[in-house]
Formats: structure tokens, sequence, C-alpha cells
């Protein structure tokens, strides 16, 4: 079995840190072709929402952008303060709130459908759908990430491989979150 606080060469960092740039970068992609499509409907729309359909209340992904924001807040700190003397109960507290967003898009799916909006209510209802699923399993993976790394938080090894771990999960964290506040913003406020 490999040492997980064996030394890690400056390679290994740069490739790791490469690979999860790349896989940020493929994941923008994918999130830059959604609103490319919808930038173009939303401009080809002369009346929006289109379709008599009404605007979605905001309640559900206000709290969704809070959660996520001080998610991505508390993984920040943690992260930080790998170099002097972490605060385990960062990260828990990040992980626990990631947790609560995933809960919050199901509510929001709920509140979607009572008042309406289906992913088969036309393409504004599959562009809000498409984002927010594929958005959600973006942030199940993430959160997948956080509970690997779990077993070395507990341990307080937070050496070499798994700092570098750590910071990797917080660049694809931060990224989430970022698109989460541009989905925020397009999707329910403009």
């Amino acid at each position: 079995m490999a040492d997980t606080n064996a030394q890690i060469s400056e390679g290994e960092r740069i490739t790791a840190s490469i690979g999860m740039m790349v896989a940020i970068i493929s994941f923008g992609m994918l999130f830059a072709s959604l609103f490319l499509g919808f930038a173009v409907f939303r401009i080809n729309t002369p009346v929006w929402p289109p379709m008599g359909l009404k605007r979605p209340e905001l309640l559900i992904p206000s709290v969704s952008t809070i959660l996520i924001v001080l998610s991505s807040f508390f993984l920040e700190k943690f992260s930080r303060s790998l170099e002097k003397y972490p605060k385990k109960i960062l990260f828990f507290i990040s992980l626990t709130l990631g947790i609560l967003f995933i809960v919050s898009q199901f509510d929001l799916w709920n509140n979607l459908k009572s008042q309406g909006l289906l992913a088969s209510s036309g393409i504004y209802g599959s562009l809000i759908y498409a984002f927010t699923w594929i958005h959600v399993a973006h942030m199940v993976l993430a959160v997948s990430f956080l509970f690997f790394l779990t077993p070395s938080i507990l341990r307080g090894d937070y050496k070499n491989k798994n700092k570098l771990k750590i910071l990797n999960a917080t660049k694809l964290w931060h990224f989430l979150a970022i698109v989460w506040g541009l989905m925020f913003l397009f999707l329910f406020i403009f």
C-alpha cells in the first residue's frame, strides 16, 4: 500500500493541477454551450418567460445560492488554513452545506412542478431543468470527492498528496459555485 504522505514531486503536483484544470475547463465548455443555447433562445423571444409561463419563485433558488456560496467560503477557509492549523469543522460545514444545496435542488424541482413548470413545458422548462440537473450531477461528483477526502481529514492528514487533493477539490467547488451564481442570475433573475 502506498504511503499517502510520501513526498510528491513537482511534476506530480503540476500534473494533478493540470488534470483538475482540464476537467474544470471541460465542465466549463458544457455549461458554456448551455448558456449559449439559453442566450440564443432568450434573445429571440419577445416575451419572457415565453408561452405565458410565469417566472419561478425566487425563495428556493435564493436559499440554494446562499448555501453554495457559504459552502465555497468555508471550504476556501479550510484550504487556506492547511499550512497553519487546519480546522476540520470548516471542511465539514462546507460538506454539509453542499449536501443541503443538493437537497434544495430537489425542493426546487418540486416547487417548479407545483407551479406547472415541467421539463416538458417547452424550451423554457427544459432549459431550467437541463441546467439544474446537469449542475446537480456535477455537485454530486464534487460531494463524492469531499467524502473521499473525509478519512484523511478525520486523521488530520493534510500533507502532500492529500493536500493537493484538497486544493483540487476546492477549485472544483468554487467553479460549481460560480456556475450556480450565473445560473441564478440568468435563469431566475433576468
